[in-house]
Parts: structure tokens; C-alpha cells; sequence
């Protein structure tokens, strides 16, 4: 992932007495949408400001690309990081319950097909239930790009969207988490009613395991879909739950 952010450009470093502090990343997804994410500091620099100051850098070097928004997600206990944001102005936006399990020996359910159409598909994403609740973000990890049609499009034209049931009851995205490593899937985006979750997550691990991948991982936005996750061997973890997408409010 280094070499990947090298390449991209947007990370900045901290140094004190010539040794690396810290770091943090400022990632365009597209023109006028920034994300900020990495911020991380040597723990034997915390408590010098560094993390502070990065994230001013960060904000600054957003604002000067004259973006329609600046977002980035944190969890909820990372106080340092929400206590920085709410000094800047960030405000809390979307929620979401992150889970994951391992990848389970699971008997392929009938009826999922990969997507192709993406102009019928980018209509029921806009009109389902889940696309509302995740604030129109679509859920890589811990990156929240914005889901558009374009992006869908690529989505599809990797062979990462599926949908359950003739006519489609349910509809998935299933993509490598960009934050993790490659043993990792992420459920993107999952909506449908509950059969079709349930078939839908089955069959997430039947694709992952035929991929190589020994884990799932999701965030869930909303809370009461929490429990259909845990039927499927996604479980929050013991030491955080919810993951906060912030906003800098730029109108």
C-alpha cells in the first residue's frame, strides 16, 4: 500500500530531530473529492503535536485544491483524531458498524448472477434502502468513495457486482478492501430483502474462498442488518464498533 500511496502522491511526512514522526495521506478520488486517511504517529513521538499538525497540513493542502468536499473516516474511539477533526470543523456524517470473519466452507447458493446491464443496476442502487442509509458512499474498506454510476461501471466491468433472484431481489458488491491485505474481501455494498442478504453473503464466500481470500470484512449502514452479518460469520469487533465518516462543511 506505501508503494501505492508513493505512486499516487498526496503523503506527507513529519520529522523531529531528523527521524520520521509521522505520516498522512490526502488521496483524490476524483476532480473535487478529497479523502483524507494514514494519519499515524510514532509512538514515541505522541503527545508533540505531530498528529496536530499533519492534520493542518492535510486540511490545508485540501482547501487549496478547491474541492467540492473533504471527508474521511475514523473510528469512534479515536479520540485524538475526533478531537482534531471537531477543532477544524469536520462533522459526522454517515455511521457504519464494521465487521468481518473468517472466509467459511460454504455451498454455493442457486440464483446469483454477475451484472452486466449497469444502467438498470445504477437505478435500483439509487432507489434501494442501502444506498440511502450509506449516505451514497460506497464502503472499500475503510475508504468511502461516493457511488456514482461511473464507478459502478468499473465495479461491473471487474466482475465484482452480482444480484440474486430472476427478477434481481438482491444485489451485490463484493472488491478487494484497499486497506488490507490481499487476503481480505470487502462487501461493499449489499441490499436486497432477507433471503437475498442471506444468499447474498453466502455466496460472498464462496467467491472469496474461490479467490484465495481467508477473510470478509463489511461495513454495515445500518444497525439492525448487524445480526444477518453474524448469521453469516461477520461479528464486530471486541475493541471498537462504529466507524464515522466526517466532512469538512465547505458550503
Amino acid at each position: 500500500m506505501l508503494d501505492d500511496w508513493l505512486a499516487e502522491g498526496g503523503l506527507a511526512v513529519a520529522e523531529l530531530d531528523g527521524q520520521l514522526a509521522g505520516l498522512g495521506k490526502l488521496t483524490v478520488f476524483a476532480p473535487g473529492e478529497v479523502w483524507l486517511e494514514g494519519l499515524r504517529v510514532d509512538p514515541a513521538h505522541r503527545g508533540k503535536g505531530v498528529a496536530k499538525a499533519l492534520a493542518q497540513h492535510q486540511f490545508e493542502s485540501a482547501l487549496a485544491l478547491k474541492p467540492r468536499s473533504i471527508r474521511f473516516a475514523t473510528a469512534e474511539v479515536n479520540a485524538e483524531s475526533l478531537h482534531i477533526a471537531a477543532k477544524q470543523g469536520f462533522q459526522e456524517i454517515a455511521r457504519f458498524t464494521y465487521v468481518e470473519g473468517p472466509v467459511r466452507d460454504e455451498p454455493a447458493p442457486p440464483g446469483v448472477s454477475p451484472v452486466r446491464d449497469v444502467e438498470s443496476t445504477w437505478a435500483v442502487v439509487r432507489a434501494s434502502s442501502a444506498y440511502r442509509d450509506a449516505r451514497g458512499f460506497l464502503a472499500l474498506g475503510w475508504r468511502f468513495p461516493e457511488l456514482t454510476r461511473e464507478r459502478l461501471a468499473e465495479r461491473v466491468s471487474r466482475g465484482e457486482v452480482f444480484a440474486w433472484g430472476d427478477p434481481p431481489r438482491g444485489l451485490l458488491i463484493l472488491a478487494p478492501d484497499p486497506y488490507a491485505p490481499e487476503a481480505f474481501a470487502a462487501v461493499a455494498f449489499l441490499d436486497g430483502d432477507d433471503e437475498a442478504w442471506d444468499a447474498l453473503l453466502r455466496f460472498s464466500h464462496v467467491r472469496a474462498r474461490e479467490r484465495g481470500q481467508e477473510y470478509l470484512a463489511a461495513m454495515v449502514s445500518r444497525e439492525e442488518r448487524v445480526k444477518a452479518f453474524a448469521r453469516n460469520g461477520l461479528a464486530p469487533l471486541p475493541y471498537f464498533r462504529h466507524v464515522l465518516v466526517l466532512a469538512y462543511p465547505l458550503s
